[in-house]
């Protein structure tokens, strides 16, 4: 609520009211049905958040149901209209919406274009807003076959068609594009269409792909779509080329490898410029965060993030040993014992804090070792590298791989055992299961030591501090004693079988309590907390 509007008496409040409800149409800012200031309750709400530094004045206020903006999902009430637009669409047609009810509702899909065909050009002529409008454009011809010819034009909604045939899947959740192109972010593909020109050049544009970016457009208003159309192409053809790009040849996501490089390189750039700005207010990453409008605000946590991954993945001074066995694209691999998947549920969830930092930047201008994402960083990847010295180097053979290794062991037995070690240490739920002891391990260790306090160990800065040489030495015994468990050599068909489960919560009562369901207990030394800390007191 406005300040400004808390201070004003009841009368003040239904004049004002009723100013922002003449100015809306009568109608409420979200949803867009009839207000009855006799009869609903209503509530008034920045259009721009103040947080976005939207300001404290009429212009920048709504009026709306109460139930409306208590419901809404985005903070920006622009934004939250236009979501809201589309939840109402979605309602009405139970939930089954296609793009052509999207096109019809906003006026689109009801006239035709006019094609002149020249070979290498193509004259495209239609009526938009009673005015006739006229241009040419390039025909480009695909490179493997010439019988297919497309040009590239930004069309009205009226000349825009749904395409039954070669897609018939209904419009399922644009809230996420609907937000992007709210932000202003770019269409990066555009929408497909065909056209199959009838007598004297008439034809209707039949969008068939691109569809959910098409009606986020429309719902935001736009009444231009930009798009690519085949001109007469093979339906048939075309129709099975569309069915193998939805799901033969359907787009990879990004590994997430890139992703963390990805966003490393765009928070990168911003929290540069941030830095460099002149303020008189400390400069850090909280602030940062702080500084952006309220709407980025998780998207460039997020970056902030993969920034702090990537800085300790790629790291030279010291170098990160612990990725020269790491599959870096792929969720699993037959040669190498890890994926990058594999270590963000561990070292990266456990030992990096991913909320930003409050400490301010110039704090250790003259210290910066001591910055604490700089210790952060340096100490896990340290951490990494005892890891890699003690169960990869020398001992995991990329010959031997991990394709089915316990099958091989109960076959032949001739795996050695450094490299079976490597192999099971790191399946991905049981090394979810003993990096999680390990860290608790680590923390009650620093915690005696009085180097740690309960904050930190809760907020997932175990490594937000200086570590010593004698304490390194502690922390590769306590390495050692994890590693050197017999379960990790174990050849019987009992533990060799369990190493084929892909359940943490399996391997959580296998290491912690030496249980196996259904079989009892398997294991005379558990692996737990109080086994990992021994190691230091050696």
């Amino acid at each position: 609520m406005s300040s400004l509007i808390e201070k004003m008496s009841d009368a003040e409040k239904k004049k004002l009211e009723k100013r922002l409800l003449r100015s809306q149409g009568d109608v409420c800012f979200l949803c867009g049905e009839k207000i009855n200031l006799d009869a609903d309750e209503t509530q008034i709400d920045h259009i721009k958040p103040r947080s976005d530094s939207g300001p404290d004045e009429e212009s920048n206020w709504a009026l709306m149901h109460a139930y409306c903006n208590n419901k809404k999902k985005a903070k920006n009430l622009e934004l939250a209209r236009a979501l809201m637009k589309f939840e109402k669409l979605r309602e009405k047609y139970s939930g089954a919406i296609t793009s052509g009810d999207i096109l019809r509702e906003f006026g689109g899909s009801t006239k035709e274009v006019y094609l002149e065909d020249y070979g290498q050009r193509v004259l495209v002529r239609y009526e938009d807003r009673d005015k006739i409008i006229e241009y040419e454009t390039p025909i480009i011809v695909d490179p493997n076959n010439p019988s297919y010819r497309t040009f590239f034009a930004t069309l009205p909604i009226e000349v825009l068609y749904h395409d039954k045939e070669l897609n018939p899947r209904k419009v399922i959740d644009i809230d996420k594009l609907i937000e992007e192109f709210w932000r202003k972010n770019p269409q990066l593909h555009v929408s497909l269409a065909r056209i199959h020109v009838q007598e004297k050049g008439r034809g209707r544009v039949l969008l068939f792909d691109g569809q959910h970016k098409t009606a986020a457009q429309i719902v935001l208003g736009n009444k231009y779509i930009p798009t690519r159309v085949f001109l007469n192409p093979d339906k048939e053809n075309l129709k099975e080329t569309n069915r193998r790009a939805h799901k033969e040849l359907r787009q990879i996501e990004f590994f997430r490898s890139v992703l963390d490089t990805l966003g490393q390189d765009i928070f990168s750039v911003h929290y540069r410029k941030y830095l460099e700005k002149p303020s008189s207010s400390p400069k850090s990453e909280k602030g940062y965060i702080d500084s952006v409008e309220a709407d980025r605000r998780s998207e460039e946590k997020r970056n902030l993030y993969h920034s702090l991954k990537a800085m300790v993945r790629d790291s030279q001074d010291p170098k990160n040993k612990f990725f020269n066995y790491v599959e870096m694209e792929a969720p699993r691999s037959r040669t190498w014992p890890l994926s990058y998947n594999s270590i963000e549920k561990t070292f990266f969830r456990y030992f990096i804090d991913p909320s930003p930092c409050e400490v301010a930047v110039d704090t250790y201008d003259e210290n910066p070792d001591e910055f604490p994402r700089n210790l952060e960083r340096k100490n896990l990847i340290n951490l990494m590298n005892v890891f890699a010295e003690e169960t990869l180097e020398g001992k995991f053979d990329k010959n031997i791989g991990v394709f089915k290794l316990e099958d091989r062991i109960r076959r032949s037995g001739s795996i050695p055992d450094g490299h079976l070690r490597a192999y099971r240490l790191y399946r991905p739920a049981v090394f979810q299961v003993w990096c999680e002891l390990f860290q608790e391990a680590l923390a009650n260790y620093f915690l005696m030591r009085g180097k740690l306090t309960k904050d930190m160990k809760e907020r997932n800065r175990v490594l937000w501090i200086k570590i010593d040489d004698e304490e390194w030495q502690d922390i590769r015994k306590m390495c050692k004693k994890l590693v050197s468990h017999k379960i990790w050599f174990d050849r019987g068909n009992v533990i060799s079988n369990a190493f084929g489960q892909t359940r943490p919560d399996y391997f959580k009562k296998l290491l912690e309590q030496g249980i196996i369901d259904g079989i009892g207990k398997v294991l005379e030394q558990p692996i737990n907390v109080q086994f990992i800390a021994s190691g230091a007191w050696k």
